[in-house]
């Protein structure tokens, strides 16, 4: 801080950690007056106390401090600290205020809602998508169901061993009776999927995407099963056949996958990926 002598006004400088709150005396080096320094307290003096604001510690007389020589706390803060308490304490309860002044003034939602609005909201994608994909499970559980009710090993066994067909039962399942049970499986899967996807989970999206790129893989691999299976057959085969059988099963791919992979791009969009919660 800078000092002057106050009879031949001789200035300097003293640190101010050297002087007191109470002042010091000096004496002036050039014409050896002697004076007392004080602190500037202009700004200050609200932050100078005799008392703690915090711990309750008192001088019990002239003397102040701006820190607390007993807790160590800086008054300025502590009630710069309070006044921002105090502050934020009334804010909330003035947004308390506006918001019961809203829910007060506002109608029921049951009021607005109207059999117009909720058409529109039950047409939103996420439930179409739901209700297409439960429509093709219930479709896949029927023909499983109805194909494991009429399936019979033995019966189809033994019309083969009737064309002098000799075939183990594992033969027979894995070509009349698999696919049953595939499209029974695969309708719980689908159906499963489409129960979740309605309630609108994160985790069910990832099984629609999943699901989908299934279905996409399984349609065309179907029909190449069934074209290795007519390849291997004791039948005579013609060129015109084997083209037929190529041509079939990239129709019925091309057919299935393309709206399937359309479907599970669509699944990306931000109308698709902003409901979804988790």
């Amino acid at each position: 801080m800078k000092i002057s002598c106050p009879k031949c006004n001789a200035s300097g400088t003293i640190p101010d950690h050297e002087v007191p709150e109470s002042g010091r005396f000096i004496s002036c080096p050039r014409c050896h007056e002697g004076f007392t320094v004080t602190k500037p307290r202009s700004g200050n003096d609200v932050y100078l106390v005799d008392t703690c604001p915090a711990c309750g510690f008192s001088t019990f007389g002239e003397e102040t401090f701006s820190t607390c020589p007993k807790c160590g706390v800086s008054v300025k803060t502590f009630i710069e600290r309070q006044r921002e308490e105090q502050q934020q304490k009334r804010n909330q309860e003035l947004l308390g205020k506006k918001v019961n002044n809203l829910e007060t003034s506002s109608p029921p939602p049951e009021a607005s809602a109207t059999p117009v609005a909720d058409f529109i909201e039950n047409l939103h994608p996420v439930n179409l998508i739901s209700w297409g994909v439960a429509a093709v499970a219930i479709v896949a559980l029927g023909l499983g169901l109805w194909g494991i009710m009429e399936y019979d090993a033995a019966a189809i066994q033994a019309q083969m061993l009737e064309r002098e067909e000799q075939v183990s039962g594992f033969y027979v399942f894995l070509h009349y009776g698999l696919l049953h049970w595939v499209k029974l499986l695969y309708g719980l899967l689908a159906l499963a999927v489409s129960i979740l996807f309605l309630k609108r989970l994160k985790i069910a999206l990832q099984l629609m995407s999943g699901l989908l790129w299934g279905t996409i893989v399984l349609v065309p691999l179907t029909y190449i099963t069934s074209f290795v299976y007519w390849v291997l057959a004791p039948i005579p085969h013609t060129i015109s056949g084997y083209l037929i059988e190529v041509l079939n099963i990239l129709f019925m791919g091309a057919l299935v996958g393309l709206p399937l992979y359309l479907l599970e791009r669509y699944l990306h969009e931000r109308k698709i990926t902003s409901i979804v919660r988790l």
